[in-house]
């Protein structure tokens, strides 16, 4: 494309980034969970080229963003959403921020975006260069995180721009991902709703606010009637997702007996292992602290990604809260390092 340099977030950059967007062409865009590749949503062509940019599947869905929720009528069949309006009211306190609603779709939306599914992923986020330029561009934005398919997400504009460059026309800088991890996705076409995806908002508030009770909200999913091919629910289902391409595993149950050369360590507290094992070690919380954990997790798998280590170990954290999300990120990051490990 012409330009894929990081931009700053000036008045013009942002309308020059909604032209681009109105074209059918893709821009790195901000948010406060983790950077987006922003493609206009009611374009099937443009949304088209996210797929192929990304290498993601067809059956893996996307989340829309948009400016507030006076505009789901922009994504969603009225309708249908009538009987789901008490939830909403309940969840409305979350808007802006990490919660990702799914909902029934409007015929609006190309069957590309929602993986042939009658429903959509919804999201407002919570950063003031994406709310500035979904106002701007006035349009919904199917917005995946801005990485390859399958690896770390990205929290920076410099990432965006080592790992998708040729494929946006722009990236807009928006600092640091204030939460680090994806957002939570809702399902509400279910009753009671169904927590889909854990992410930056705990389940906890979710099932509070909803007055359900949490083991409802976080049933498993029924899969029961699907057929081989069907979409996905919700984005970020599949068991081996995050993942460095350097091999990744847990601390606490790594086999030390024959230990590779070159290990890296991306430690959650203050480390009680001889720090001689490592070769570097990336210390993202000194205290377990899930906040800080959440918001530097992925940074810290980029970091070590690019050091040529033999392997990446990480630890692990108590499976409440945020705490929650962490666990479910890290299962999917060394799906691939256990498989191998078991089967070789």
């Amino acid at each position: 494309m012409e330009n894929n340099c990081i931009v700053e977030p000036t008045t013009a950059n942002i309308q020059r980034a909604a032209d681009v967007l109105r074209a059918g062409k893709l821009i790195g865009m901000p948010t406060e969970t983790v950077y987006g590749l922003a493609a206009n949503a009611l374009d099937a062509s443009a949304v088209a080229a996210v797929f192929q940019a990304k290498g993601r599947p067809a059956t893996n869905p996307l989340v829309v963003h948009i400016a507030s929720s006076d505009r789901l009528a922009d994504v969603c069949d009225l309708a249908l959403l009538e009987s789901m309006r008490g939830s909403i009211e309940k969840l409305a306190g979350f808007w802006p921020g990490p919660l990702t609603l799914v909902l029934p779709k409007s015929a609006s939306i190309p069957p590309i975006v929602t993986a042939g599914r009658p429903t959509v992923a919804v999201r407002v986020p919570f950063h003031p260069v994406a709310l500035a330029l979904l106002q701007c561009c006035d349009l919904p934005l199917a917005a995946p995180s801005a990485n390859r398919s399958n690896y770390v997400s990205p929290t920076s504009a410099e990432h965006v721009r080592q790992g998708l460059a040729d494929h946006v026309a722009l990236i807009l800088e928006g600092g640091i991902c204030e939460r680090g991890l994806e957002s939570t996705i809702v399902s509400l076409v279910e009753s009671p709703p169904h927590l889909l995806r854990y992410g930056a908002l705990p389940a906890e508030e979710i099932a509070e606010a909803l007055q359900v009770p949490l083991d409802e909200l976080l049933r498993p999913e029924a899969t029961s009637g699907r057929q081989v091919g069907d979409g996905d629910q919700a984005p970020g289902l599949s068991p081996e997702h995050y993942a460095p391409l350097t091999p990744l595993l847990f601390l606490s149950e790594y086999d030390w007996s024959n230990p590779p050369p070159q290990i890296g360590l991306i430690a959650f507290r203050t480390l009680a292992e001889d720090s001689r094992r490592f070769a570097v070690i990336e210390q993202v919380s000194d205290s377990n602290n899930v906040y800080e954990i959440g918001q530097r997790l992925f940074a810290a798998l980029w970091r070590l990604d690019q050091l040529e280590l033999d392997l990446i170990l990480i630890d692990t954290c108590e499976e409440t809260g945020l705490g929650r999300a962490i666990m479910d990120r890290l299962r999917r990051a060394t799906f691939r390092a256990r498989v191998s490990r078991t089967s070789s």
